[in-house]
């Protein structure tokens, strides 16, 4: 693998280009009417837009009906197929995952099999044998408002150094700045994409150089490491940082990521790494807004991943995803697809596909475009200069991605994350594997913030406290809110996510307790609400709701309680409350353990308790209830709202 000299005539040989799994970019909105009784049907599970190719496969072919679904979430797809009911036409941004490969019928045989460029192909081989085929790809590099540079007199960078040096210079003249005060992001949603960052800024200077070329030799045989090698992949992302015009946290996932998209359309974010279907979408949205009159039409260009040692600058090149066949499908279907596939393995087929999926660059072999769609600002560099070809197993970038995240909020250190991928890669471990598996997802933002869980209802202190009430089997469960944590954001939820939001590993147990007990544990979790730094006992709740005044004094706060039937709260009745065995004493109550939950004391021998008893011991964390809620509500997206749960009559607002 080194330097690929990609002329005009010369095309073809990109397709050694990326095979590291760049997420799913652009996604399909739904195609195809009812389905005809004498058509074969062939669904597609996407967030993208087909209709080119739905137009191509139904005239050439009118005995298929091609369906094409439209779904937000990638991991629906492997949902759907866990349970057998799966799309018929697979896609997926990881070639090599075993999740996809393990539902991928062999297409070895297929002339579709070998109408691709042979070394994308030989690299996609499981066991020698073909199960997915790599659909147009894209480009990766900065996405640039030009205009804005314009505005400001400053020329574009051509090094790392510069590219720093104009951010800086455009965040004090105001120019394409948010009111978060930053002016650079990196297209991070998902940890692929922030992974390919820290890989794209290493090509330059190590990855495209000899040394850089017989390190990832040695990676692929476990010879060589990240740690002592990659600590520079660090140094462009901290210096954005440290100079203000971008915001870590943000990327690290502590508060809400930067909405790219609309940023960049709007002229309130100058520079953002990503994907060329970025660029193009980001066009489009800035036109609409042009002709709305709600911002100016500015003119964008993408520049390569940049040098600082004078080298050449590269581009990086990726199949936008990779199709392939559900072996559950029947057979009538199966060959219907083999069909597709053989059309989109065609002139036609790839002309169709770019225009759905706004991707400029086939695999095909010989595929000469009828139309060039080159990115303004990158025509010199793919006729001159160079695509880097990376190898990387997917989960490998993946997880780099993740454990950047924990360099950005400051949990570890470049050489700390470093270390943890080449633990990864040479030992495995299940742990990081369920780290980057998508448990469920979220349809709106749950947000920790300004001590919300703390003091008042949150919307995450619902879905905890609801979560821990199903899996627990009681009707009513409390959380305490200094055991949330972290923010759940809109989208896929991972299991890395669940670890940041409920941290600790304090079991869930179910208490049977008198409504005077219930009465005094809330009045408890009232005392230490302040506003200067609100106590952690303060509860969240599901299955009751209550009314308390935070101007009183500690231990006459609350003033009702009522069940979910809207009862009044019945003081000698028996009820059944899923608490936390660090609330009912299990640690005990010494300095400050347990939170002064004594009266839930089941546990301690030596502090007196209230009229409680211990009903059962879940095993279960908060972490598993929330895992278990997502999996019992995983066919559609969960959300969590304020219902007027907990109010507090003491504030205006």
């Amino acid at each position: 693998m080194g330097r690929l000299n990609i002329k005009k005539k010369n095309r073809k040989k990109m397709a050694a280009a990326v095979l590291c799994g760049v997420f799913l970019c652009s996604m399909l909105s739904g195609c195809g009417q009812s389905p005809r009784s004498d058509k074969t049907t062939v669904t597609l599970l996407y967030s993208n837009d087909f209709k080119n190719l739905e137009q191509l496969v139904e005239s050439t072919y009118p005995d298929i009906d091609l369906q094409c679904e439209r779904t937000p979430y990638p991991s629906e797809q492997l949902r759907q197929l866990e349970k057998g009911v799966g799309p018929d036409l697979l896609l997926t941004s990881q070639p090599t995952s075993s999740s996809i490969l393990d539902y991928a019928l062999d297409l070895s045989d297929t002339k579709a099999s070998v109408a691709y460029d042979g070394t994308v192909m030989e690299l996609l081989k499981q066991n020698g044998k073909t199960y997915l085929l790599p659909l147009p790809g894209q480009y990766k590099g900065y996405i640039v408002n030009e205009t804005l540079f314009q505005e400001a007199g400053l020329a574009l960078p051509t090094t790392n150094q510069e590219l720093v040096s104009v951010m800086v210079a455009l965040r004090e003249k105001g120019i394409g700045v948010g009111g978060d005060g930053v002016n650079f992001s990196i297209e991070s949603d998902y940890n692929t994409d922030l992974g390919m960052f820290f890989v794209g800024d290493m090509v330059p200077d190590f990855l495209g150089t000899v040394s850089g070329v017989q390190w990832m030799a040695g990676f692929r045989e476990k010879k060589t490491t990240f740690s002592g090698q990659w600590e520079g992949a660090f140094d462009l992302a901290s210096q954005m940082t440290a100079a203000g015009v971008m915001d870590g946290a943000a990327l690290g996932k502590s508060r809400n990521s930067i909405r790219n998209l609309e940023r960049m359309a709007d002229g309130t974010l100058a520079v953002v790494f990503g994907g060329s279907d970025l660029y193009t979408r980001m066009v489009n949205e800035n036109r609409e807004n042009a002709e709305a009159g709600t911002s100016p039409e500015y003119r964008y260009r993408m520049l390569p991943l940049l040098s600082d040692a004078g080298n050449s600058p590269w581009l990086i090149l990726a199949p936008s995803a990779y199709i392939g066949i559900n072996t559950h499908s029947d057979s009538k279907t199966q060959e219907a697809c083999r069909q597709v596939l053989e059309l989109i393995s065609t002139k036609e087929g790839q002309e169709a596909l770019t225009r759905d999926i706004q991707m400029g660059y086939s695999y095909l072999k010989d595929y000469q475009p009828e139309h060039s769609d080159v990115i303004t600002g990158l025509e010199e560099y793919v006729d001159s200069s160079y695509v880097y070809n990376v190898q990387f197993p997917d989960k490998i970038v993946e997880y780099l991605g993740e454990m950047s995240r924990q360099v950005f909020v400051g949990k570890l250190t470049p050489e700390d994350a470093l270390k943890a991928v080449d633990k990864y890669y040479y030992e495995g471990s299940d742990q990081v594997d369920y780290d980057l598996s998508v448990v469920g997802t979220i349809k709106n933002d749950l947000l920790l913030q300004d001590y919300n869980t703390r003091r008042k209802e949150a919307e995450i202190g619902n879905l905890l406290a609801d979560s821990v009430a199903e899996v627990s089997g009681a009707s009513i469960a409390v959380v305490n809110g200094g055991g949330i944590r972290g923010s759940l954001y809109a989208g896929e939820v991972y299991g890395s996510d669940l670890a940041a939001v409920c941290p600790f590993d304090n079991q869930v147990v179910v208490l049977e307790m008198n409504g005077q007990v219930l009465w005094d544990m809330l009045e408890n979790s009232l005392s230490a609400c302040t506003d200067a730094f609100p106590g952690g006992r303060f509860l969240q709740v599901s299955g009751i709701r209550y009314t308390f005044d935070s101007s009183k004094e500690p231990g006459a706060r609350l003033k009702s309680v009522t069940l979910a039937d809207g009862t009044t709260l019945d003081r000698q009745q028996k009820y059944q409350v899923a608490v936390n065995d660090y609330m009912a004493g299990k640690q005990g109550y010494a300095e400050n353990n347990g939170d002064g939950y004594t009266m839930l004391n089941v546990y301690s021998g030596d502090i007196p308790k209230g009229s409680v008893r211990l009903v059962k011991e879940t095993d279960l964390t908060y972490r598993d209830a929330l895992a278990q809620y997502f999996e019992n509500h995983r066919n559609a997206p969960v959300s969590a709202e304020l219902e007027g749960r907990i109010t507090d009559t003491g504030k205006s607002e």
